[in-house]
This record gives C-alpha cells, sequence and structure tokens, in this order.
C-alpha cells in the first residue's frame, strides 16, 4: 500500500452522558471523505484513545470503517507501554476487514532505550500481516526514535512509514538520508508539512483536517505535485489556524473548535478539560480569520452545589444498591464540570455490583446494563438541567426548632452577574445583580431564555468589576443592564 496525501487524526466526539457520540462521528467521518481527505486516522493522540475502553476503540474503528466505505485508506491507532498488550491491540487490527494499515506509538511512560524500541516495534510487525506506521512524537511519549534505529526498523518487511512529530527539523533531515527510497515519511506537524515534502515526505497525519479537510487536502496534494505556489498560499492563509490548534494540548483546542462550528459538542474525558477563555478566544478569531463560520458555541455544564451529606456512605452499607449509587456517580461526574464526563465511573458501578455476593449480584446480566443505562440517563440530564436546587421551606423545620428562637443568618454579600444569551441572532449581555429574581445568583433562566444557549459570568464584587468585564467580552453586540442594578 502506498498511501501519500493528507489524513486526518480524527478527533472522538462525546455525549453528555460521557458516552461516544456516535452519530456526531459518523457525520464526521462522511464530512471528511466528501472532502476530499486522503485518508484516515481514527483512535490516535486527537482521538483522546487513552480514555477509551478497548470496546469502545473497536467500536469508534468500526464506525469509520463502516462510514468510509472503501472510499479512502484507514490507518487505525494501536499503541501501549506494554508490547504484549501493543501486540494483541494489533492483531485485532490486522483481523478486521477495511483496516489498511497500523499507526503505532512509541512505548510511553517507559522510557526505553533505542534497542528496547527497535524490539517492541519488532515484535509487533512479526505478528501482524498489515502494514505498520510507527509514530515518533517524544513531546508525549518521552523516548524518541532516533534516525538509526528508524533506519533499521525500516528494513522490516511491513514496517512502511513513519509519522515524524519531533519537531526537530535536523532529525528529519536525518531520516531521510537514514532509510531506503521507498520508506514514506509523514509530517506529524501541519505547520512543517510542506519542508517535509519539499525533503520527500508522503504527507502529513493532520489535526487541523478536522476543522479544514478540502483546504489541507488541497495544499498537500499541490506539494506533492510541485506546485509550490498554491502550496505555499495556502499554507500562509491556514498557518495561524494551525498555530492555533496547538495554543493548548491536543485535542482540546480542535474539539473546541470543532464545537463552534456545530460539528460535535465539546466534551471532554479527564484529565483534559475546557479551553481557558483567553485562548478560547484567540481560537475563535483563528477560526474566522480562516473564513470559516462559526456558531454559536455550547455553553460549559452549569455547576452545581453539592450537599456534603450527598458525598457521605454509611460505614455499614457495604455495597450500594443501584439506585443508591446514582447520587454517588452524579457527584463524582459533577468534579469535572469543565465539559468532562468520565464514563467509567459508571462501567465501574457494574463492575462492582457483577462481582459481589448478595441480592444485587442476583439476576444481574440485562438487569445490570439497564441500571447502568439509567444512571448514564440521569448524569446527562444533570448536565442539562437547573443547577441549584430549591431551599427547605421554614415551614418544613421541626417543631422543636420551631419553638427555639429564630437566630438570622448574615446577609450574603451583594454580587453581580452578566448574563449572555444567543438563543438567536447576535449575542446579548445583561448586567443583573446577585439577588434579582431573574438571577438568583447567577443560577437562573431568565423568561424567554434557553439554558442551552446561554451561560452566566461572575461572580464580580463590584458593579464596576461587571462593567468593565462586560467591556473586555468579545462577540457581544448588545450590552444592558436589568433594572435590579440600579436599586439601592
Amino acid at each position: 500500500m502506498n498511501l501519500r496525501g493528507c489524513g486526518t487524526a480524527l478527533v472522538t466526539p462525546f455525549r453528555h452522558d460521557g458516552a461516544v457520540d456516535e452519530a456526531a462521528l459518523r457525520e464526521l467521518v462522511a464530512w471528511q471523505v466528501e472532502s476530499g481527505i486522503d485518508f484516515l486516522v481514527p483512535c490516535g493522540t486527537t482521538g483522546e484513545t487513552p480514555t477509551l475502553s478497548r470496546k469502545e476503540w473497536m467500536r469508534v474503528v468500526e464506525l469509520t470503517v463502516e462510514v468510509a466505505a472503501g472510499r479512502v485508506p484507514i490507518v487505525a491507532g494501536a499503541t501501549s507501554n506494554c508490547t504484549r498488550e501493543a501486540i494483541e491491540k494489533a492483531r485485532v487490527l490486522s483481523d478486521r476487514a477495511g483496516v489498511d494499515a497500523i499507526l503505532t506509538a512509541s512505548p510511553y511512560y517507559n522510557k526505553p532505550t533505542q534497542e528496547g524500541q527497535f524490539q517492541h516495534f519488532r515484535a509487533i510487525a512479526q505478528a501482524v500481516k498489515k502494514p505498520l506506521i510507527l509514530y515518533n512524537v517524544p513531546g508525549r511519549t518521552g523516548a524518541n526514535i532516533e534516525p538509526v534505529t528508524l533506519a533499521r526498523l525500516a528494513h522490516i518487511r511491513n514496517i512502511i512509514g513513519v509519522k515524524e512529530a519531533s519537531g526537530n527539523l535536523t532529525q528529519i533531515v536525518e531520516v531521510f538520508n537514514a532509510v531506503p527510497a521507498g520508506f514514506q515519511v509523514f509530517s506529524g506537524d501541519d505547520a512543517v508539512t510542506l519542508p517535509v515534502i519539499s525533503l520527500g515526505g508522503a504527507g502529513i497525519i493532520s489535526v487541523v483536517s478536522n476543522e479544514i479537510p478540502h483546504e489541507m487536502a488541497e495544499m498537500t496534494r499541490a506539494a506533492l505535485n510541485n506546485d509550490w505556489e498554491t502550496a505555499r498560499r495556502l499554507h500562509r492563509k491556514y498557518l495561524p489556524l494551525m498555530q492555533a490548534n496547538f495554543l493548548e494540548s491536543n485535542p482540546i483546542p480542535v474539539k473546541a473548535a470543532l464545537a463552534m462550528m456545530g460539528k460535535i459538542r465539546e466534551v471532554y474525558r479527564l484529565p483534559l478539560v475546557r479551553m481557558k477563555e483567553d485562548t478560547r478566544a484567540k481560537l475563535e478569531k483563528s477560526l474566522i480569520a480562516a473564513g470559516l463560520e462559526v456558531k454559536a458555541a455550547e455553553p460549559p455544564p452549569p455547576r452545581r452545589p453539592r450537599p456534603a451529606a450527598a458525598t457521605q456512605i454509611p460505614a455499614a452499607a457495604a455495597l450500594p444498591s443501584a439506585a443508591a449509587a446514582a447520587p454517588q456517580v452524579e457527584a463524582e461526574v459533577a468534579a469535572g464540570d469543565d465539559g468532562n464526563i468520565a464514563p467509567a465511573v459508571v462501567e465501574g458501578r457494574a463492575e462492582i455490583s457483577a462481582a459481589s455476593p448478595g441480592p444485587i449480584a442476583e439476576g444481574m446480566g440485562e438487569t445490570t446494563s439497564s441500571a447502568v443505562q439509567e444512571e448514564a440517563a440521569s448524569i446527562a440530564v444533570a448536565e442539562e438541567g437547573p443547577a441549584a436546587a430549591p431551599p427547605v421551606p421554614e415551614t418544613q423545620a421541626a417543631p422543636a426548632a420551631q419553638a427555639a428562637p429564630a437566630v438570622q443568618a448574615p446577609p450574603e454579600p451583594l454580587r453581580f452577574f452578566l448574563y449572555e444569551s444567543w438563543q438567536s441572532g447576535p449575542h446579548k449581555l445583561v448586567l443583573h445583580r446577585s439577588t434579582c429574581g431573574a438571577c438568583r445568583n447567577g443560577t437562573g433562566h431568565p423568561t424567554g431564555s434557553d439554558e442551552a444557549h446561554a451561560r452566566w459570568h461572575g461572580p464580580y464584587t463590584t458593579v464596576q468589576e461587571a462593567r468593565e468585564t462586560s467591556r473586555s467580552l468579545n462577540n457581544i453586540l448588545i450590552r444592558s443592564e436589568c433594572k435590579c442594578v440600579g436599586k439601592g
């Protein structure tokens, strides 16, 4: 197989309940193929593969193969820092029809020597029949594949190429001098695609092509066809966007960008979190400058106060029931409320229940699956629902408490919030006091608003601070103040 051109290192979209968003993935793959991308790379770094279960990893590959339907080659990722596990994953992909090649990175964390890396990759190659593309990304793995080692590996029959993401152009030059003529070298960094191709490279395995597949494929083909004028023109136009995709750790910016474009939900799995507002603004500016249509991004899930009692488990309860476990699951997910969901929490509950004795373990099977799905659904509702629970009315207090002298709590300090909404038309911003009925300390939703198209900013300690922040926020067309602000 002779891979050439631009391949997209696909993101893995997630739903708010933490599951893989299969519908969004299907649409993303179809759009990539229809846009003229040359090949697809599911389950690489950009796909948040370290957070995928084995079942999810295989499902992402299967969906990509299914939607691509043979129109473009599929190079699926299979990496582990345990050689035995890397071999097992590679064998699964080797047996899967529709997977044309396997991408496998250096063992991470272990920091093997050059000989250790050689033995690792050789063992994988000997265990499978399909072509291997090695992935050199020392910034993430802590292990660099040196040109001399790569030259040894290039003589193994089914090791056909390398994705070079060392960031070291001198080393990349040395790679071309070290490997055989037919060995394929792909750039692993969008910004150096043209230099790599000029040295004899086969193309790019790209991050930014998630957002601009047609443009990156066109630029890469132009360079491969020696149309350097076109290639340089496109490179100059899209270089700021290429750089913006690495303002924070990949794939945080690319998933944020795709969410702004309306392609996916902006949901990550820990330890990744949502972009900071300042870098988000820079990314959005780069998207607009590249001529991409930016839609109203989905706001982050509202922060929910967590009652202290909800996280306490009685010592006598050796194993929570499915109903009792749900609040604890929700509390654990709430800890990652920067757009993060950890579905392993739900899976872990099912595993504990299935393995434990007693009534919960009896008659599992479909019952367990149903309970897990109900828990996942409750999490999804919690992510999208109102933030604060209503206070308990004083009339529900115990009689003894009613008889006791009333002790008034000190009033909460006055604070200010900004309400941004974009349900239709331009973004609007309204300044509120925290005591306003429409604000409710930044948890309310004014009449006529849609919480899926709105977000609160704040709190701010003074009205001056809130007004200054209002003036500093980008993409706001209409700014106003609620009449509550003028009250004494």
